[in-house]
């Protein structure tokens, strides 16, 4: 039996992994997290704001992401951040951070209401 995943369309069953990282993009049922293709190396923020400290970086192109709140707008037009571990951590920090959604590969729909499709707020 496949796997489910939730995406922006809805529950669907989850193509093979290595399919997975190039056409997913929406909350999996089984962790509640969003996996999704994003630009990198991509900046990891101790805020949801562009001013705040670098905590770390992803250098993966697809990653998932536990939360997401509002903060500064960003290159994407809207202020959506989502929460994430990075694959490298700044020196006095854990690598946990925000990226804006313009680094992810979320649709402007997904991005205008994430708990609508299943994204917890932080």
């Amino acid at each position: 039996m496949a796997a489910l995943a939730l995406t922006a369309g809805g529950v669907i069953a989850a193509p093979s992994a290595s399919a997975a990282a190039s056409a997913e993009c929406g909350v999996r049922a089984s962790d509640g997290r969003l996996w999704c293709g994003n630009g990198a190396p991509a900046i990891l923020r101790s805020g949801a704001y562009h001013e705040a400290n670098i905590t770390g970086q992803l250098y993966s192109t697809f990653s998932w992401f536990d939360c997401w709140t509002y903060g500064g707008l960003h290159g994407g037009g809207n202020t959506t951040w989502y929460h994430t571990k990075g694959d490298w951590t700044a020196p006095g920090y854990d690598g946990w951070g925000y990226v804006p959604a313009d680094w992810v590969n979320t649709p402007s729909s997904f991005d205008a209401d994430p708990s609508a499709r299943g994204l917890r707020h932080c």
